[in-house]
């Protein structure tokens, strides 16, 4: 994060938030590259409001790659799931797959521009995840209004965070916007 207007601070909370849930509970008895493997998850469908591509396996199977891609999402969520309850009850749906991947939870929408990096399971590698988070979050900057800034005050941080979780930021909702829990 040196060259760019972010934190370690920032990522790190983005790492958690996104998966936290995740590898801290991986973390205890598997290895590092293992935990990464297994830091997939957002197995919402249409069904419960995702407006994003793919929005059921049907649309996922449809595209080029789609059943390989299908196959390694399913894949990932029965393995996460056998560690990691709360996914349980995704699992007993076969028609169900993940849609986030890597630990800042790379979205599947990406996988028509990018394919491989899903299909070789570049996720997987912390580097590539950081790298994809990065890119992520600069582009949120500039959707945002902060355009190239090399710098962004914990405030705007905030923003841009807020922004990579929900697609953009609404000044007037102030930081009550985003994911809860």
């Amino acid at each position: 994060v040196q060259v760019t207007p972010f934190t370690l601070d920032l990522v790190t909370a983005l790492a958690c938030q996104e998966t936290g849930y995740i590898w801290n509970v991986l973390r205890r008895t598997l290895d590092t590259s293992r935990v990464l493997e297994l830091c997939v998850g957002d197995t919402l469908d249409a069904d419960k409001g995702r407006k994003a591509f793919p929005r059921t396996q049907a649309e996922l199977l449809a595209k080029s790659k789609g059943q390989a891609m299908f196959d390694i999402a399913r894949a990932g969520l029965v393995e996460m799931a056998k560690l990691v309850p709360g996914y349980a009850k995704a699992v007993e749906n076969p028609r169900k797959f993940c849609h986030g991947f890597g630990i800042f939870q790379y979205d599947l929408q990406f996988f028509l521009q990018d394919p491989d990096y899903f299909l070789q399971k570049r996720y997987a590698d912390f580097g590539a995840s950081l790298g994809k988070a990065l890119g992520e979050l600069k582009a949120k900057q500039r959707t945002i209004g902060l355009g190239d800034r090399t710098t962004l005050s914990d405030l705007e941080l905030v923003a841009v965070a807020i922004a990579y979780n929900t697609g953009g930021f609404k000044p007037s909702k102030g930081l009550k916007q985003g994911h809860f829990d």
